[in-house]
């Protein structure tokens, strides 16, 4: 009895260890409510502000020469809400205050919140030294950097075939209400970028193979119309997801000239496929820039396999309202369309059943006699075209405003009516 009685203690006294931590660490590590206010989405200003820092940024690439970006709370404010739509249900936050760059993320987890804060000061070489506290946790430094090199190898890592961060980013320089990031964009594909921040694995070989197909069909025997053009990659590729998967790429890249040199940057196969400047442009309903809407929105969809597609698409709209000049094509109104909005929703449901082996054969088949209609319905081109920012936000708010959702759900119906699913 007395040799029983030490050894339950000392058992019990380990599972009430035990129990302490598997309770306390999560409830030390999660908040009952977030760091961060629920955000409204982006509004027009703040995507055409971080789309002049992503312009300012891309041209690093052709210079090979490092660009120096300066945020304010208003730029930091602008990536907050665009990070937040595509993080969502997660928001993310960043400021500069008094020579420090937080970054706040807050998740919902089960009845709880999972917080996370970085900081840091200063100017660094690369990435700076942050200061992270997950909840009421303080996370040493070691952790930090490890955590830190987790999720770069992640996003980033040799099997991305994109550089590291400190490659990216070269130097950042925290000041009292300004930050100032040097960076250099790299020159592999953006097609590459794109399917880093997803799930699918693209064979830039056959991409580039079938690309080259597509141009030499197309000086040889001109086609205007993109149904002809989906017939003749469906007809050479194999009817599978990742064939499938090739046949959009190959699309995009054709259909977006002259965008293809920012698709195909750093693919010398590509690049020595570059077609003709005379070769026939590609159209859908007798518009450039739908077809390039429809194929680039595929594009997206079967690379990231995430909402990044639908908001890019959403976002290029609302920096229309702002643009004054077209982004796509000489015929392409500045200004918000639903027009090109259907036009990127058909092309992602059409890529989402391409790419799923429950509905491929179907959607394959379906295409393969199909015509522009098939693609886009002409019930659709009647839908409002050129909205002003103004225009935009009176009758539909926001991108968060129930009117959009109820005008994104009414272009669905449409799409489905008329056969995309």
């Amino acid at each position: 009895m007395t040799t029983a009685s030490p050894r339950r203690s000392r058992k019990r006294l380990f599972i009430a260890l035990l129990l302490a931590l598997l309770i306390g660490v999560p409830m030390l590590a999660t908040s009952p409510s977030p760091w961060v206010d629920e955000k409204r989405a982006a509004t027009g200003d703040q995507v055409a502000a971080a789309k002049g820092l992503a312009q300012q940024a891309r041209s690093s690439r052709e210079t090979g020469k490092p660009v120096t970006l300066t945020l304010g709370n208003t730029e930091l404010a602008a990536l907050s809400a665009m990070a937040t739509q595509g993080a969502a249900p997660a928001r993310i936050h960043a400021g500069v205050e008094d020579g420090t760059l937080t970054l706040t993320g807050s998740r919902p987890i089960l009845w709880r919140w999972l917080n996370i804060r970085a900081r840091a000061r200063g100017t660094s070489e690369g990435m700076p030294g942050w200061n992270i506290e997950v909840g009421s946790i303080p996370l040493p430094g070691w952790l930090s950097d490890w955590g830190l090199e987790q999720l770069q190898e992640r996003y980033l890592g040799a099997e991305t075939a994109l550089p590291p961060l400190d490659k990216i980013l070269r130097e950042l320089a925290i000041s009292r209400e300004t930050v100032a990031a040097k960076v250099l964009m790299p020159k592999e594909s953006l097609l590459v970028q794109a399917a880093a921040t997803g799930r699918a694995t693209l064979d830039e070989h056959a991409i580039a193979a079938l690309y080259c197909d597509l141009v030499q069909m197309q000086v040889a025997e001109p086609e205007a119309s993109l149904a002809a053009h989906i017939r003749r990659a469906l007809a050479a590729s194999e009817a599978s997801p990742e064939g499938h998967r090739t046949a959009i790429m190959a699309l995009a890249l054709i259909t977006a000239t002259p965008e293809k040199v920012h698709l195909a940057a750093g693919n010398q196969a590509l690049e020595a496929c570059s077609p003709p400047a005379n070769m026939a442009p590609i159209l859908l309903h007798g518009r450039a820039d739908w077809a390039m809407h429809w194929t680039l929105s595929a594009a997206l969809e079967t690379t990231t396999g995430n909402r990044l597609g639908t908001l890019i698409g959403e976002w290029k709209e609302l920096a229309d309202t702002k643009a004054g000049v077209a982004m796509l094509a000489p015929e392409d109104p500045s200004g918000f369309s639903f027009v090109d909005l259907a036009s990127d929703r058909a092309g992602l449901l059409t890529a989402r059943r391409l790419t799923d082996p429950q509905t491929l054969d179907k959607a394959r088949a379906k295409l393969m006699r199909g015509d522009e209609n098939t693609l886009l319905p002409a019930e659709a081109l009647k839908l409002s075209d050129g909205l002003t920012d103004a225009e935009f936000a009176a009758r539909y708010g926001a991108l968060d405003d129930p009117r959009y959702a109820a005008k994104v759900k009414e272009i669905d119906a449409m799409l489905r009516r008329g056969g995309i699913e």
